[in-house]
């Protein structure tokens, strides 16, 4: 049997707080009228569920580098969907291309 140790702490509250952020917004769609709701199709669940994990994954990696409480990995899942935004929108300046 494998003993529960920090690291699987920190997945699972990873996993909980990027699946927190989906839980708030599901509210707040909610809170919205039926004609303006997006679909629930198979692209927006596999996003709840990448989301979640990610998170975990980030407070693993995280917690592989330093041990961190639950509270941390908490944050840190929470913050996924925030640092993934934010690198879409992100514009890299381009350099110019060499012309011989």
């Amino acid at each position: 049997m494998i003993a529960w140790d920090h690291r699987a702490t920190a997945f699972a509250f990873g996993c909980f707080g990027g699946l927190a952020v989906n839980v708030f917004r599901l509210y707040l769609l909610s809170q919205t009228p039926k004609t303006e709701r997006p679909d629930f199709d198979a692209v927006y669940w596999s996003q709840l569920i990448g989301l979640t994990f990610i998170g975990g994954i980030v407070a693993l990696a995280h917690d592989l580098a330093n041990q961190i409480s639950p509270l941390v990995a908490f944050n840190l899942g929470l913050s996924v969907p925030a640092l993934a935004k934010t690198g879409a929108e992100l514009r890299v300046a381009k350099r110019p291309r060499k012309t011989n």
